[in-house]
């Protein structure tokens, strides 16, 4: 029978990057000459994930780090989350992202305002870091909040970019952004007014996910009339778009789906009051004359609007379907062929997937 030892290193490799790092070093390191050398081998992509830590096995993990070589560790994820043990401000101290050379991937939760400005400054020296997600519930205050996007959008070797601030996403205009090489960009909440404003600095963006807020809408026209006038710049190079519109704004709609004219996998979920807004023909019309190169779809429909007694409710629900079902247009791009409603006497929620 093979024994652990005997198998190749590439094999124990792999069985190394299921594992936890703090395992691989605890169990492997010192074992024998061969295991020391692969487990620093700069091959080895580690995944940290101290999320779940406690202290004292995250005080452990810290202490580690100053007697072991980084540059193996592939993915890292740091947690604040509620009123668990402050995992970044302590990492922060005992060490510095600098030595981790090999990052590729940074996920930092709660993260607070200081902690956030010290590691922006630090990951601009990581050439290899690529994905960058910060969620956080600390930042409240606007000047901070701004200072807080801004060294984010300054970050020009970023490929892939999420930020979840749980707060509208504003920056200083009259500073730049650096994001020529950002491909995948998740936002929060954000306006219409301020997308538009940043797009122009992602030339390379083909995924677009976000919370729409509908709420400042000077860049969108106030009525369909006024927005066939007006001119709208176009991103062409966006190819995926998933969004969430909080409150169903046609015009803001309308004016984003023409500045983005290329896309061809969809995901929309918006909250409606207008009852002729969750029918067929409504999107059927819009989404045809806007983006004619659409494969995929997936609409999520909240409209809350008083219906009829129940045996009326079934049937309302049997034609709404129906008129997407019967449909060749979204037959073709509905993926999973999925089209599914529910209601109440008061709501309706309409999923097509």
């Amino acid at each position: 029978m093979s024994r652990l030892e005997d198998l190749p290193g590439e094999i124990l490799m792999l069985i190394f990057e299921y594992m936890d790092v703090e395992d691989v070093w605890t169990i492997f390191f010192n074992m024998t000459v061969r295991f020391n050398i692969l487990v620093f081998d700069s091959r080895l992509r580690l995944t940290v994930n101290t999320s779940k830590l406690g202290k004292s096995k995250f005080d452990e993990f810290c202490l580690s780090l100053a007697e072991r070589n980084c540059n193996n560790i592939y993915s890292l994820t740091l947690s604040n989350n509620y009123f668990r043990y402050p995992q970044i401000r302590q990492f922060l101290f005992n060490t510095s992202f600098i030595y981790f050379q090999s990052l590729y991937s940074l996920t930092l939760i709660d993260i607070n305002y200081g902690e956030l400005m010290k590691t922006t400054k630090q990951i601009k020296q990581l050439t290899s870091l690529n994905h960058l997600h910060i969620n956080t519930h600390e930042i409240f205050d606007d000047k901070q909040l701004m200072d807080a996007a801004q060294a984010l959008l300054d970050q020009p070797k970023i490929h892939v970019l999420d930020i979840n601030f749980h707060e509208k996403m504003q920056w200083h205009t009259n500073k730049l952004i650096l994001l020529s090489n950002l491909e995948v960009l998740s936002l929060n909440f954000i306006s219409i007014d301020r997308l538009f404003s940043l797009l122009p600095y992602c030339p390379k963006l083909r995924s677009l996910s976000m919370t729409l807020d509908s709420r400042s809408t000077s860049s969108a026209p106030n009525d369909a009339s006024e927005l066939s006038t007006k001119p709208i710049q176009t991103f062409p190079q966006i190819r995926n778009l998933r969004f969430c519109l909080r409150s169903f704004n046609l015009p803001v709609l309308q004016c984003l789906l023409n500045a983005l004219p290329s896309i061809t996998l969809l995901s929309i979920d918006t909250l409606i009051y207008n009852e002729e807004y969750i029918r067929a023909p409504f999107w059927t019309l819009l989404l045809q004359q806007r983006l004619p190169l659409l494969e995929r779809i997936r609409l999520i429909l909240r409209g809350f609007f008083t219906l009829q007694p129940n045996k009326v409710i079934v049937l309302y629900r049997r034609n709404l379907i129906d008129g997407y079902k019967c449909d060749r247009y979204w037959l073709d791009r509905a993926h999973r062929k999925v089209f599914v409603c529910y209601e109440n006497p008061t709501s309706v929620v309409l999923q097509i997937r």
